[in-house]
């Protein structure tokens, strides 16, 4: 994905960062395991968040062992084990990066497209590992939500809500995949507002370069000024307040998830909402703060 979603290392606790790090050396563990090799170079912070947010659903806990890596040789690091939610993660994982690519193989030019050119043949075999999992419904769930996004933008709407949606509820029903009930519904508001979240904040951060390839962006077309290179500060202040809006949805479900058991997983969402999501958000409208160190890469 885009990797907006990332904690704010300095405030976690150690026991914390103990245990995003086994998180997400877990997932990219179990991505080895679930879709080969060649996936771990898909590993992101927004699929850890979503791995997190799983686990705070389903109530799956995570086992924690020592363990070396490919990039790790010379020490253990602790990973969580492979679970239903973390494969889940690395499958979905998968097939959606299949899909940005033959995406970016429709729409894009130049390196860009070289760049697709020569990852489509890896994420096309790892989308195969996925379906043979049993993820087809998965795999036709994003086909349908990309080609509707991708429809979508050739028209050039001028508006940033539409697109955003579709974008959001993508991430919800690979959230919410195999969920039912109230679990279903509140993982639907998760990915809905995440998706939402991230598809505007990506919109702004890749504004200039964009207009300069006359590429589709939603805020370009809204604004209707083929000279503007630039968003303005007014626009700006005005777009950090509609993704205030998105985390103020967040908060509202992030209270109905039941993690009074696991005080770590708790804290971690928190850091996550309260405190990376804005600073990122900050990072990318104002360049106020560069991208940081964090647990996962110390």
């Amino acid at each position: 994905m885009y990797g907006y979603v990332r904690t704010h290392a300095p405030e976690l606790k150690v026991r914390q960062q103990e245990y995003y790090r086994a998180v997400y050396c877990g997932l990219c563990r179990t991505m080895g395991k679930c879709t080969g090799q060649c996936s771990r170079m898909t590993l992101s912070y927004d699929f850890t968040f979503f791995a997190l947010v799983r686990m705070a659903l389903t109530g799956e806990r995570i086992e924690v062992k020592p363990r070396r890596c490919l990039a790790h040789p010379t020490r253990k690091r602790p990973m969580a084990e492979p679970n239903d939610d973390l494969a889940l993660c690395a499958c979905t994982s998968a097939i959606l990066a299949y899909h940005k690519i033959r995406d970016d193989l429709r729409d894009e030019r130049g390196m860009k497209r070289t760049a697709a050119t020569v990852a489509a043949p890896f994420v096309g075999s790892i989308r195969r590992r996925a379906m043979k999992r049993g993820y087809t419904d998965a795999d036709r769930r994003v086909d349908v939500a990309m080609r509707r996004l991708c429809e979508l933008e050739a028209s050039r709407p001028p508006s940033v809500d539409e697109p955003a949606t579709l974008f959001g509820e993508l991430m919800a029903a690979l959230l919410g995949y195999g969920l039912e009930g109230n679990l279903a519904k509140l993982a639907h508001t998760i990915g809905l507002h995440v998706g939402r979240w991230v598809y505007i904040l990506d919109a702004i951060d890749d504004f200039a370069e964009d207009v300069k390839s006359n590429r589709y962006n939603p805020l370009a077309c809204l604004y209707g000024d083929p000279a503007m290179t630039e968003l303005s500060p007014e626009k700006r202040e005005s777009l950090k307040i509609a993704l205030l809006n998105e985390l103020a949805e967040l908060e509202r479900a992030f209270d109905l998830l039941d993690t009074a058991d696991d005080p770590d997983l708790s804290g971690i969402l928190s850091n996550i909402l309260y405190l990376g999501m804005p600073r990122e958000a900050e990072r990318v409208l104002f360049g106020t703060n560069s991208p940081e160190k964090t647990p996962e890469n110390p």
